[in-house]
């Protein structure tokens, strides 16, 4: 018979991939808030903008793009990537 008992390092592992989920989360909804110009003047566009910026870490100008929807596109994909990595890589060492 299995047991139903969950231990905490298994929690604690699923908190950090959960977490990093929803940080990559807040920065896809950003990148795609700009990319489709949805109402920037807008209550949730402005609010999940506030959250994404100090979200995108260094990333934003790492690296040069030829225009500005491929730069948005590098600045917030790329934290987006490393939120999910970070995330990923917490939840196997804790979990």
């Amino acid at each position: 018979m299995a047991s139903n008992k969950t231990n905490s390092g298994s929690a604690l592992g699923t908190l950090f991939q959960g977490l990093g989920f929803l940080l990559a989360v807040i920065l896809v909804a950003h990148t795609v808030f700009v990319l489709f110009e949805f109402q920037p003047e807008g209550q949730l566009a402005q609010s999940v903008a506030r959250a994404a910026e100090p979200l995108a870490l260094f990333f934003p100008g790492l690296i040069d793009a030829p225009g500005p929807e491929a730069q948005v596109l590098l600045d917030y994909g790329l934290a987006a990537l490393f939120w999910m990595l970070l995330g990923g890589l917490l939840g196997r060492v804790f979990g």
